[in-house]
């Protein structure tokens, strides 16, 4: 494969990640006003409910689409796995965009709803895993890198998600429209892409079999996944809806900070990689100063929002997100180390999305649970401060390292 082609299917590979985590990112963000759309009028406490229902299913449907997409990466090639849940994607967002409304078709609304986000779920499943593995197999010289520009990508397409979200607040149907049509053109780029795995004769039992066999490396992706999102959805999602409900601050407000927290994990990632692979840095060493920095900063997150200081909180937020995104812009080559050629795209994008998946979907319970059972704001860093504990435990442990 020429240089060239190389750099062009990669970017194919880092858009598409964009564009699904940007269509993930969208229910989350307007929730209040898809409730409303695709459940009904209901209390303001129901209407939180149907909204982390509306936000939880697609992660957990996630495994699934890890598992199948996978399959189908290790079987036939990472370039039929990644057009196949683009095509996935795009099918469920451009439906959101035009099923009629809960008043029009009353509970058969909510059902093809929550039937679109089991699909998203199932898309993102299949593209995340097999983008890391994609990345990780490019260019041993350069694998951190390239690795840290999928974690980019993720943040992009949450950072347009944003942009949108506070243009089309009231209109939320238009967000859905522009997402389909980005993943149908995505579509048309992605299949020119350049293959860059063998199709292989091995079937899927073979398959199964060989990427569950090492049980040790699927708990480590499990841990150091869970960690990837739980801080970054609790220190978000969960916070976004504290302060606006019990600050006051504008949702328009809260949707511009995010963007320029999420331009950060946009810009950073890459270049701290880049020196990284140039200089041979220990990326082991990378991510447990990141964690050890989640530890430490944590509790001034906590604080702020004890304080109910706006100001405050965004900046211990951004300083939080500095130090994880050091840690995660390394998970995409720890993943990869961990297994072997032969099933590494199923071992990834599953192991990856058993860790992920429940957590985020959990994330924003877990930091509420933590609050009511403390009574006090100060405990949303207490399971930040968990985890990042538990993950430095795993990364001091012997890794176990897969030849391919």
């Amino acid at each position: 494969m020429k240089v060239e082609k190389v750099k062009q299917s990669f970017w194919i590979v880092a858009m598409g990640v964009a564009f699904e985590h940007f269509d993930m990112m969208l229910v989350s963000l307007l929730a209040s006003s898809v409730v409303v759309e695709f459940v009904g009028e209901t209390t303001p406490e129901l209407k939180l409910l149907y909204a982390y229902i509306g936000y939880a299913i697609a992660f957990l449907f996630r495994p699934l689409g890890a598992f199948f997409f996978g399959c189908i990466g290790d079987l036939y090639g990472r370039k039929t796995a990644l057009i196949s849940s683009v095509i996935l994607m795009t099918t469920a967002t451009l439906a959101l965009a035009f099923i009629p409304g809960v008043k029009v078709l009353g509970g058969a609304t909510t059902i093809i709803f929550l039937l679109c986000r089991v699909a998203q779920g199932l898309a993102v499943g299949g593209e995340y895993g097999t983008a890391m593995t994609y990345a990780y197999e490019l260019n041993p010289s350069w694998r951190t890198f390239y690795g840290a520009c999928i974690i980019s990508s993720t943040h992009f397409g949450g950072l347009l998600a944003s942009f949108l979200a506070g243009i089309y607040i009231e209109n939320f149907r238009m967000t859905f429209l522009i997402g389909g049509i980005i993943g149908l053109c995505l579509l048309l780029f992605r299949s020119l892409m350049e293959e860059n795995s063998k199709q292989r004769s091995k079937k899927i039992f073979e398959i199964t079999t060989e990427s569950v066999k090492n049980k040790g490396a699927i708990l480590q992706a499990a841990v150091i996944a869970s960690m990837q999102v739980l801080v970054f959805y609790g220190s978000l999602i969960y916070i976004n809806e504290l302060v606006h409900q019990e600050l006051g601050i504008l949702k328009s407000q809260i949707f511009m900070a995010n963007s320029f927290l999420l331009g950060l994990w946009i810009i950073l990632p890459p270049y701290i990689a880049y020196i990284a692979d140039k200089y041979f840095f220990s990326y082991l060493k990378i991510m447990r100063f990141g964690a050890l920095g989640v530890f430490l900063s944590a509790p001034f997150l906590g604080l702020s929002l004890v304080l109910a200081f706006y100001p405050g909180i965004v900046i211990s937020q951004m300083v939080v997100h500095v130090f994880h995104m050091i840690f995660c812009l390394c998970t995409p080559r720890f993943f990869g180390d961990l297994f072997g050629s032969s099933a590494r795209n199923t071992a990834v994008s599953t192991s990856y999305s058993i860790g992920a998946s429940f957590t985020a979907a959990l994330a924003p319970m877990t930091c509420y649970i933590s609050v009511n059972l403390f009574h006090t704001n100060f405990a949303i860093c207490v399971p930040f401060m968990l985890m990042a504990l538990v993950t430095i435990f795993i990364l001091k442990k012997e890794m176990v390292y897969a030849k391919g």
